[in-house]
């Protein structure tokens, strides 16, 4: 795969140390499709391979900066979305590196690589329903993947980054064709927007959302209010895992489950996926980053 190869050999030019993770990577041959579909989407959009490299070695080095400091500090460097937004969300070329960054690393980071994989294969199970609503979608993937399991007949995005919505909405479009048809993208806040489904959601996606907001129980409760009756919420949170923009520290997979109970939500299957692939009980001995993917329901 060339475009790998050649993002792989920018990448440990500027940063040799991190080659070395590089070539341990094993891919599947459905990943390298896909990761090579990614580079070449992005090359279309004039995002060279030296640009996809500096984007990449963008969220690392400052989830490498991040990690140094809750190891010191025990605890994230900020608090509240004031702290953050100008610095990110609405610092469009920042996001627009740290959304494309994430979006490389969904094929390079392990954690990242088994998240992936783990919704893939719970789109896949899931019947014919009608409704789709993904939360904070970011750079698009999860999104995209939905739209091209024909599982829903409506799909909605919200973010409040407007670089995000604009991200999204185009890589689903480059990707699904007339199925953008069947899509509603909006730059709102989800806090404040007043949502007027003509019926309620029967998949909620919260990827990587609730680690970014100062109150991710209300943000959940609002979310289940929002659920049809038979309908899940898949969302996926960050524990023990720092990065710039992240303000609300989980500590411990049961902080997840009391949030559920708070939430009045069951859930119905969780996973745990952690960095540098060490076993959960060494993740939390020495706060290492873990991704949980849990499927909640009412």
């Amino acid at each position: 795969m060339k475009n790998i190869k050649n993002l792989f050999e920018l990448i440990a030019i500027k940063n040799p140390i991190h080659a070395k993770y590089l070539n341990k990577i094993s891919l599947t041959n459905e990943d390298e499709i896909e990761f090579e579909n990614l580079i070449s989407y992005y090359l279309q959009n004039d995002i060279s391979l030296q640009e996809q490299c500096e984007c990449y070695l963008t969220i690392l080095n400052d989830t490498l900066e991040e990690t140094k400091y809750f190891i010191e500090n025990n605890s994230y460097r900020y608090k509240s979305f004031e702290e953050v937004k100008d610095k990110v969300y609405f610092n469009e070329t920042y996001m627009k590196k740290y959304m494309i960054g994430l979006a490389l690393s969904s094929y390079i980071w392990i954690a990242h690589i088994k998240v992936r994989k783990y919704f893939e294969n719970y789109l896949q199970s899931k019947s014919k329903h009608d409704n789709y609503f993904e939360i904070g979608p970011g750079h698009g993937e999860f999104f995209t993947k939905a739209v091209k399991s024909l599982k829903f007949d409506y799909y909605l995005g919200l973010d409040l980054s407007p670089t995000s919505c604009e991200l999204t909405k185009n890589m689903v479009e480059n990707q699904v064709k007339n199925l953008i048809n069947n899509c509603e993208f909006l730059c709102k806040d989800f806090f404040q927007f007043q949502f007027q489904f003509h019926k309620k959601a029967d998949l909620i996606v919260i990827g990587e959302v609730l680690e970014h907001v100062e109150q991710p129980l209300e943000f959940l409760k609002r979310a289940k209010d929002l659920l049809s009756d038979e309908g899940e919420i898949f969302a996926t949170i960050p524990i023990n895992a720092p990065a710039i923009d992240h303000i609300y520290l989980f500590t411990h997979p049961t902080e997840i489950f009391e949030m559920a109970k708070k939430a009045d939500l069951k859930i119905k299957q969780y996973e745990c996926f952690m960095a540098n692939d060490y076993s959960l009980e060494k993740a939390l001995k020495f706060k290492n980053a873990i991704t949980m993917a849990v499927v909640f329901e009412k």
